[in-house]
C-alpha cells in the first residue's frame, strides 16, 4: 500500500518502481500479463490515475507492452544490448562483405499467433495471425545460424515462394517494400536441444542472438527476424 508521496517523488513513480522489481525478481514473468489496473488500483489503495501513469512510464522504457483488449505484458528484453539502425542491411550483404558464401536452408513455414510484443510491433488486429518462417543458414556448407522471421499477414502468399533464397529479395519483388529503419538488440544465449542439433554444437553452448524490428521504406512495420548464431563462425560489426 502507498499512502503517501515520500519526499518529492510521485507516488507513480514508487508503483512503476515496485513493479520493475517484481519484474526482477520474476514474480511478474517475461511475456505474461501484469495483474489488471482495477487489482493493482486496490492492492496499492492508488487512484486509475496513477495507475495509469506508472504503467505508460514503464510502457515507455519497453518495460511493459500494452495490448488494447487483452491487458498489460511484461516485454521480453533479457540482458540485451540495443541499437537504433537508419539503415538495415541483410546477412546475406554482411556474409558476401565478408568474402563467404552463404546459402540457406527452409525448416519450416506457418501460421502463429504470436507473443505480444510481436503482435503488438506488427499491429495485428485480434483474429489475425503471424506467419513463421524457420530457416538454417550456412557458410561455406557448415551451419552457422538458426533464423525465424515473422512477418504481418499482410504478406500472404510469400510461403509459396523459394524462402532459400534472400527475404528482402522476394519482397521487394512480390509486394514491393524494402527495409528502412528499425531497432537490432544483441544478447547471449545457450543452445537448446534443437539448436545444438541444428548448428552441430553441443547443448548449452554460447551463442549470440541478434533480433530486428524492421520497418519499411513506407515506415510501416516490416517484420521481425530473431538470428541465433554461432560467434566462431560468425562475427558481427556494429558501425557508428
Amino acid at each position: 500500500m502507498l499512502e503517501k508521496e515520500e519526499g518529492h517523488t510521485p507516488l507513480y513513480i514508487h508503483l512503476a518502481d515496485i513493479i520493475k522489481k517484481r519484474i526482477d525478481d520474476k514474480k511478474y514473468r517475461e511475456g505474461h500479463a501484469i495483474p489488471s489496473e482495477m487489482t493493482l488500483q486496490e492492492e496499492f489503495k492508488l487512484s486509475r490515475t496513477t495507475v495509469r501513469k506508472a504503467l505508460k512510464l514503464l510502457s515507455d522504457q519497453n518495460i511493459l507492452i500494452k495490448l488494447p483488449g487483452k491487458g498489460t505484458y511484461v516485454s521480453d528484453q533479457g540482458n540485451e544490448v540495443k541499437t537504433q539502425n537508419h539503415h538495415f542491411s541483410s546477412l546475406t550483404d554482411s556474409v558476401k562483405k565478408a568474402g563467404k558464401t552463404m546459402s540457406t536452408r527452409l525448416i519450416s513455414v506457418q501460421k502463429v499467433p504470436g507473443q505480444p510484443e510481436q503482435r503488438s510491433f506488427l499491429q495485428l488486429q485480434d483474429d489475425e495471425q503471424l506467419i513463421e518462417i524457420k530457416r538454417l543458414r550456412y557458410i561455406d556448407e557448415v551451419p552457422f545460424c538458426v533464423e525465424w522471421i515473422w512477418l504481418p499477414p499482410k504478406f500472404a502468399g510469400i510461403e509459396k515462394s523459394d524462402l532459400d533464397s534472400p527475404l528482402y529479395q522476394l519482397l521487394k519483388k512480390n509486394f514491393m517494400v524494402s527495409p528502412s529503419t528499425g531497432k537490432k538488440t544483441f544478447k547471449i544465449t545457450f543452445a537448446t536441444r534443437e539448436e545444438s542439433f541444428l548448428l552441430n554444437v553441443d547443448e548449452k553452448t554460447a551463442l549470440m542472438q541478434i533480433k530486428d524490428f524492421v520497418y519499411d521504406n513506407h515506415n510501416l512495420p516490416m517484420h521481425i527476424s530473431q538470428q541465433v548464431l554461432r560467434s566462431d563462425k560468425f562475427t558481427y560489426a556494429i558501425d557508428h
